[in-house]
């Protein structure tokens, strides 16, 4: 009993010093980007999310589904040998659940290692790391032949690169799967249609729409990139990639009413994380 207070003290103590360091936090937002104070307290709670600090510091650790590994860092030049490679760590989600049961049922155990090494490759170069055909065996439990032919198969399906280390050199300014998957829905498709003609998870497809629309209306709201990644809560070359796809649709006329159905699903979404930011900073006020 006397050691579950002295836990119960230390951790109020550890939550009003992190009140205290996202107080400052804010006022550094604030005087560096001359943003408002509520969009400072956006940020600075999309940063506590993002980079797991304060309510969000149990997310440190992987959470069921997901790995850590160690991954040849994106600046390393194709052909270095191995052992003089510097490698990074990264988070992987080797495994969700919901949506990779939902592709295997619907599509075969071929389509759920194809969705799991886009995720996982994608979410590696996110991290700075390119993963090789080596690491997917490895995490997936295949032989390297099926890791090939996964990623042959998805690529000639897709008609895109996986951003394997083996793709480096090809894959430049290349389209991603969450990208052709945006790409699809301004051009009409609906989710359930996307994920169809992708054999990939309704709720990544979902995740992936509801991104671009709240990341098109926040840039629009708050003008500044670096801003509306840490709100929307993705990175800044994911939304600069968003941001050019937007552009390019649009320039061409036949597509603007359908920008402007987004950019209001958009706006609505934003409204939804106002009054549930409004909701949990008044919960945090009447518990302190």
């Amino acid at each position: 009993m006397i050691e579950s207070a002295a836990i119960k003290k230390q951790q109020e103590e550890e939550r009003i010093f992190i009140r205290n360091s996202a107080h400052e936090f804010e006022q550094i937002i604030q005087n560096g980007t001359h943003c408002s104070a509520f969009e400072a307290e956006i940020i600075s709670a999309k940063a506590q999310e993002v980079f797991h600090l304060g309510d969000y510091a149990h997310l440190n650790r992987p959470q069921p589904g997901q790995l850590v590994w160690r991954a040849i860092a994106a600046n390393e030049p194709p052909g270095k040998p191995l052992k003089e490679c510097i490698f990074k760590e990264v988070l992987l989600t080797h495994h969700n659940l919901a949506d990779d049961r939902n592709v295997k049922s619907e599509y075969g155990l071929s389509a759920k290692r194809q969705q799991q090494i886009l995720r996982m490759t994608s979410e590696a170069v996110d991290q700075g790391s390119y993963l090789t055909q080596e690491d997917l065996a490895e995490i997936l439990g295949s032989d390297i032949k099926t890791i090939r032919g996964d990623i042959k198969e998805a690529q000639k399906r897709l008609s895109i690169l996986v951003p394997t280390r083996g793709n480096k050199l090809d894959i430049g300014p290349g389209i991603t799967h969450r990208e052709m998957a945006v790409e699809k829905f301004i051009r009409g498709m609906n989710p359930v249609e996307i994920a169809r003609n992708m054999q990939h998870s309704l709720k990544a497809v979902e995740r992936y729409t509801h991104t671009f629309a709240r990341s098109i209306y926040c840039q629009k709201e708050v003008q500044n990139t670096l801003k509306t990644a840490m709100i929307v809560g993705i990175s800044v070359p994911l939304l600069n990639k968003y941001m050019a796809l937007h552009s390019k649709y649009l320039k061409d006329e036949s597509y603007k009413e359908r920008l402007e159905e987004i950019e209001l699903t958009g706006g609505r979404f934003w409204k939804t994380d106002i009054a549930k930011k409004k909701l949990t900073s008044k919960t945090k006020r009447s518990k302190a």
